[in-house]
């Protein structure tokens, strides 16, 4: 036990240092904001057959956010999550902050691990970490982007609490 809380103490040390040595771009165009994370950030997040993190460009959200605006609407067909007092997300997509990481997989894909939020409160808070909030409905949800392919997936809204 007493080797398990030290494992967990330096491991936590090592999260919050490495949050404190990242670096972050600012990329916005008509209909989004927010902020690119570059490879060195400890993201606990990981893409299927996932191989590594990768840099990412403002290039490389112009492509993400046509994908995200024109096919959304299909993915998000049950809206779970949304409305009685929850935004629908494909209506009000343009509202959102976001925060990109980017990965590629074992066949030479490169996805984008968007995260989205609605509290303009936590923009400062998001250029130095996940914004990572437990229910809240559809104002916090994120998707993967796959650029290679043009493919939406994993789809995640936060459940109403």
């Amino acid at each position: 036990m007493k080797e398990f809380l030290i494992i967990i103490s330096l491991v936590c040390f090592l999260g919050y240092t490495s949050y404190s040595q990242h670096n972050t771009k600012f990329c916005s165009d008509k209909g989004y904001q927010g902020y690119i994370f570059d490879t060195s950030y400890l993201v606990l997040k990981s893409i299927l057959n996932q191989e590594r993190k990768i840099e990412l460009s403002c290039n490389d959200l112009v492509m993400a956010e046509q994908l995200l605006k024109k096919n959304l609407k299909s993915l998000n067909e049950k809206k779970i999550n949304q409305g009685k007092g929850c935004p629908n997300i494909n209506k009000k997509l343009c509202k959102y902050y976001r925060q990109y990481f980017g990965f590629k997989n074992k066949n030479g894909e490169s996805i984008i691990w968007i995260n989205l939020f609605w509290n303009k409160s936590l923009i400062k808070q998001a250029q130095t970490e996940i914004i990572s909030v437990h229910d809240g409905c559809s104002y916090y949800w994120n998707i993967e982007v796959n650029l290679s392919k043009g493919i939406l997936s994993n789809l995640n809204i936060n459940g109403k609490g």
